[in-house]
């Protein structure tokens, strides 16, 4: 039982339909109660306060006729009985008219004549203070009015009390209705706190729910639509854009294992091809048998170099992967790449060309950047036209360092420069193909630049050439993300 009702509270504690019903239902109710006794407070205070006006007036025109009727000797006057008596009727209350020796000389009540009131309230009025006091427990006002005569000193006083029950009935009547009325209301009110909360609420159930069709793998394509409040504008639009992100990322991861698929089944199918063709033939010469075997070592050479950028990606893209960073000569590690790709450009009769504005030393993986660089070069080299050029130029800013490749070759029309850097894009396949391409050299490249936090970017004129600026940090910071990511994988690599 108490597991149970421990359980319910932790639910009813979490939930944000409960905690908007109970605020709705306190916000619409408690202005409602708090306005109703502000209302009843004031006009029973109204009420009393002219109650207690009203009998003071009537008290001080009483006491002048009682002075002018020969007060004290006013128990036979018929005129002041009848007045006296005609106020103690109209506000059902008791008149007591006491002298200055403090005797009762008329009580309208006839049960303390001659009798003595001995009090503050009736001294004060001897004094000539008029007072009224309201007695909230018994329900009368009592007010003492004095008797004024020439000098002028009182002689006497009106001891005054009224009943307030008419006022009290009032007030309850209205109190009643009140209740009433706050019932009713707070009635209304938990019923559109409940529709509100559910509302509300109710968006976030759709989220869930296509969270939750997501998750199980389903609603990539649904459009979610909630309820366009400013609050949940923003929601619904930051989901749209996860969903429209991770359908592009499916999309991708589809179209990237299709372009896998066909770039290993090429070479291989090649192969096979050249396989069959000489298993076809009987007694093959050995010129034809050469030059097939050496078809099938290109096919081969391609399916390695494909299989090694394919691996090279992955390596890139794995959460966690580290960098090697270590304080590098970059321009001796630009000369050494430039060294390597000399021989591949003086077969394609292309000048490479190296120049150096500032020497530069940075914290870089160098085997990482070394790749990126030797993929935008060897491009360069292998895209270009006999007799062309590669220029690669190293400069240096006060926190990055720039590498720029500008080459004299082809160029790249304008609608394929956002997608140079996809993975298996090709502007002229069939020529990509017959150079060994893999589609995957910019790709990496552009992998490693990020890695280093820099940033890459390509402009060309078809034609004329291209230009790659790629700008890396000379400092590499390590940020709290690759620091815990270290320290989880127990590596002790700087970076």
């Amino acid at each position: 039982m108490q597991e149970g009702l421990n359980k319910f509270k932790l639910k009813f504690s979490r939930s944000l339909r409960a905690d908007l019903f109970v605020i709705i239902c306190l916000a619409g109710i408690i202005p409602c109660v708090i306005l109703s006794w502000v209302l009843l407070y004031g006009y029973e205070r109204h009420a009393i306060s002219s109650r207690t006006k009203l009998v003071q007036n009537q008290c001080l025109v009483i006491a002048d006729h009682l002075f002018s009727a020969g007060f004290p000797d006013v128990t036979d006057n018929e005129i002041a009985n009848s007045e006296l008596a005609q106020l103690s009727n109209l506000y059902d209350g008791r008149v007591l008219i006491i002298n200055s020796d403090l005797k009762i000389v008329k009580d309208t009540y006839s049960l303390g004549e001659g009798k003595y009131m001995i009090s503050n309230e009736v001294a004060k009025g001897l004094s000539g203070e008029s007072t009224a006091k309201y007695d909230k427990e018994d329900h009368y006002i009592e007010t003492v009015t004095p008797i004024m005569g020439k000098n002028p000193e009182a002689v006497g006083v009106m001891l005054t009390s009224v009943s307030t029950a008419e006022t009290d009935s009032i007030i309850k009547s209205l109190r009643r209705l009140s209740t009433l009325i706050i019932t009713a209301l707070a009635a209304v009110v938990i019923g559109i706190a409940f529709l509100f909360a559910a509302r509300i609420t109710g968006q976030f159930r759709r989220l869930s729910a296509s969270v939750e069709n997501i998750r199980e793998g389903f609603g990539l394509d649904d459009e979610i639509s909630i309820f366009p409040y400013r609050e949940t504008e923003q929601i619904n639009e930051s989901f749209k854009q996860v969903l429209s992100r991770m359908k592009t990322l499916d999309d991708s991861r589809s179209e990237f294992v299709a372009n896998v698929s066909h770039e290993l089944k090429t070479p291989i199918t090649s192969v096979k091809v050249l396989a069959e063709s000489l298993l076809a033939q009987n007694e093959v010469p050995n010129e034809i048998y050469r030059e097939f075997m050496e078809d099938i070592a290109v096919e081969v050479d391609r399916e390695d170099r494909i299989i090694n950028d394919l691996l090279s990606l992955v390596k890139m893209d794995r959460a966690g992967a580290n960098l090697q960073i270590e304080k590098c000569d970059i321009e001796q590690m630009i000369e050494k790449v430039v060294r390597r790709l000399t021989p591949i450009a003086d077969k394609e009769h292309v000048e490479l060309i190296y120049e150096v504005i500032r020497h530069v030393e940075a914290d870089v993986d160098e085997t990482k950047l070394s790749l990126a660089l030797t993929n935008i070069i060897e491009n360069g080299i292998k895209y270009n036209h006999e007799g062309g050029s590669v220029r690669v130029t190293l400069d240096s800013e006060p926190m990055m360092f720039t590498v720029t490749v500008a080459d004299t070759g082809m160029g790249i029309p304008e609608e394929d420069l956002p997608n140079v850097f996809e993975r298996f894009y090709r502007v002229d396949k069939s020529h990509s193909r017959s150079i060994g391409g893999t589609g995957l050299g910019l790709a990496i490249a552009k992998g490693s630049v990020l890695m280093h936090k820099g940033v890459i970017k390509a402009e060309s004129t078809v034609g004329e050439g291209s230009v790659f600026e790629i700008k890396i940090p000379i400092s590499y910071i390590v940020s709290p993300t690759e620091n815990e990511v270290l320290r989880g994988s127990g590596d002790n690599t700087h970076v």
